[in-house]
């Protein structure tokens, strides 16, 4: 294998989210940098010449894999191809033949179902080329890049609704935080979350997620529904949190009960008492508490009990796996059976087919969201598609 003098910055375009993932973490385990993506639209934001491997399935909807063959060249892309389908062999010779011919270097194909170990194959195929300056690109933002960027005001919220499972009208949305980063495109909170965190931004960044966030709020007050906005546990160390964000929605003219603050079990795990004095206060003000990520930390009784959260959070790795693991599907169970005991509500997140929509439903699990009812949409779509 060609030795390299930085980790490759791979993009993985598959309509399959759970694929992409898979083969996300997988690059990623092998010591390089990956971001996937299973939307077009998304691709096109997300798409940068920072990309060295681009694994492509053919097979993708709305824009299928030969019309990305033909943006590459037209884009004058110096990143190679790996190409995969499950689909018919000759097509994916056919495209390999095509991306070869418009100068795009084709690394090999992967007939799924592939392993981890032909995957490896095929990206030590890749020769890195000699860096143009000091720095070489990566998809890997800087600390500067970050201030800059917060500065900037290059960070923007998309929506993802959340319904109802028993009448699947909608009931809320999930704000995610995105970054249009003016050189490596669109970044998904995972390549920059840890890093504000790290270097003492992540307040900034907070504020601008909350002013964000409540503006659009403000904007759907004739809708019945509740914005979720995930909270970094650094940013809840501040006494003053509870005033301010009651401050803000004054101000705008907003219901509190119609805002959900979202803390993860894992980050709480650390030092619950640390935050209870705040959320307690957040609780006391009608703002809504969610614990996130349910079932993935240590202490998730005692921080139920002492923490007033109304509202649980079933995380998708337990439901993207119900159907075919009974471990999960007793997690899951259990979990919205304490919730309903502790006068909680549950959110499944990660939804991804009918069959698990419905299984939920059995279990009398209120709320879910995910890929079968809606990937996250813009502020425009969530108004024009649900609200109007």
């Amino acid at each position: 294998m060609t030795s390299k003098a930085r980790p490759l910055n791979v993009l993985i375009i598959d309509d399959e989210a759970d694929m992409g993932e898979f083969v996300a973490d997988a690059i990623s385990a092998l010591g390089n940098n990956a971001v996937a993506v299973s939307d077009t639209d998304d691709f096109v934001r997300t798409y940068s010449t920072a990309f060295d491997v681009i694994i492509l399935d053919l097979f993708m909807p709305k824009l299928d894999g030969i019309e990305i063959i033909r943006f590459l060249h037209e884009n004058r892309s110096d990143a190679s191809l790996i190409l995969m389908s499950g689909k018919d062999k000759s097509i994916l010779h056919a495209a390999s033949e095509l991306a070869t011919e418009r100068n795009i270097e084709v690394l090999g194909v992967l007939e799924k179902p592939f392993t981890i170990d032909q995957l490896e194959e095929l990206l030590g195929k890749f020769n890195m080329p000699q860096p143009k300056t000091d720095e070489p690109p990566s998809i890997a933002p800087t600390e500067s890049s970050l201030r800059r960027g917060i500065a900037s005001q290059e960070f923007f919220l998309v929506y993802q609704p959340q319904f109802s499972i028993a009448t699947g009208k909608i009931v809320g949305v999930e704000a995610l935080l995105r970054w249009q980063h003016p050189t490596l495109g669109l970044l998904h909170p995972g390549l920059f979350i840890p890093l504000a965190e790290q270097s003492g931004l992540i307040n900034q960044l907070t504020e601008q997620v909350l002013e964000q966030a409540l503006a659009q709020m403000a904007k759907w007050d004739h809708a019945d529904i509740t914005m979720s906005i995930n909270v970094s546990p650094t940013t809840v160390v501040d006494l003053n949190m509870p005033e301010k964000l009651d401050a803000m929605t004054t101000a705008l003219e907003i219901d509190p009960e119609k805002i959900v603050i979202e803390l993860t079990e894992t980050a709480l795990m650390e030092n619950a008492s640390l935050y209870m004095d705040i959320l307690t206060r957040l609780r006391m003000k009608r703002f809504n508490l969610s614990i996130d990520d349910f079932g993935t930390g240590y202490s998730s009784m005692q921080h139920l009990v002492r923490i007033p959260f109304n509202e649980l959070k079933i995380d998708q790795s337990f439901v993207r796996q119900m159907l075919k693991d009974t471990e999960c599907r007793t997690v899951a169970q259990m979990s919205i059976s304490l919730a309903h005991g502790l006068n909680m509500h549950v959110v499944a997140e990660g939804i991804e087919d009918q069959e698990t929509f419905d299984l939920l439903r059995e279990l009398g699990c209120e709320i879910g969201q995910g890929f079968h009812m809606s990937h996250p949409v813009s502020a425009w779509e969530i108004e024009h598609l649900y609200l109007s």
